[in-house]
């Protein structure tokens, strides 16, 4: 337990499978909508889905940090602009920088995830000042970052990875209405990693290439050769 406060509307709690101070590898992993303290166990227990999946992939030791640091949005009206996301925006640059200095011995390789509308505070997060000093973004299942291209997130857009299933109304059906450019569609520049589940939530299924892709990723390696696209 890294953080928690149960005054803040919903609660707020940063919580990590594994050391960040030590790890070789460091994932920030931020859920979305309709996230709460009530429903945390279910973030560790995604977190610790990343975990492993780093790990299979030659990780050579890994955390991951589920960040709930702000009210998430419920499924309502909230979900469509940026009003849960701006007032911990910087709180969360804060604390990827702060992981930064913290750690210790040779540098981590760090990777920023969202999901839904975390996608959304992870890119505003990015957007602003000194971004996230992360090697690697990574949004699935996003309703848009709130920026027009990949670049605007002070990093470089080939390290930059979003996904979406098929049938995942958020991304399909609400990505670049007013949460700023489609990530998936070519003009933003990032890269669109292969996504082979079902649904908003099933990016973190046991054995999908979806969730490989993702420890791929967290563990600095590229997906495999032919899972992604420009």
């Amino acid at each position: 337990m890294l953080g928690i406060d149960t005054g803040d509307r919903d609660g707020r709690a940063v919580v990590s499978q594994g050391n960040p101070d030590t790890a070789h590898d460091v994932a920030v992993q931020v859920p979305g909508t309709d996230n709460d303290l009530t429903n945390i166990d279910e973030q560790i227990t995604r977190a610790g889905v990343l975990q492993k999946a780093a790990n299979d992939n030659d990780a050579e030791n890994t955390a991951v940090v589920s960040w709930l640091g702000y009210d998430a949005p419920e499924v309502d009206g909230s979900m469509f602009d940026t009003e849960r996301a701006e007032p911990r925006a910087e709180d969360l640059c804060s604390f990827t920088h702060g992981l930064r200095e913290s750690h210790q011995g040779e540098r981590a390789h760090m990777t920023v995830l969202g999901h839904s509308y975390g996608s959304t505070m992870v890119g505003l997060a990015a957007s602003g000042g000194g971004g996230l000093d992360a090697d690697d973004i990574v949004a699935v299942g996003s309703p848009g970052m709130t920026v027009d291209h990949a670049k605007d997130m002070h990093i470089n857009p080939d390290h930059v990875w979003v996904g979406g299933a098929e049938d995942d109304p958020v991304s399909t059906d609400f990505s670049g209405l007013t949460l700023g450019e489609d990530p998936m569609e070519k003009e933003f520049g990032g890269k669109v990693i292969e996504v082979d589940t079902e649904g908003h939530g099933g990016y973190w299924d046991e054995g999908s290439r979806s969730l490989r892709n993702q420890g791929r990723i967290i563990a600095g390696q590229d997906p495999s050769e032919g899972d992604y696209h420009s």
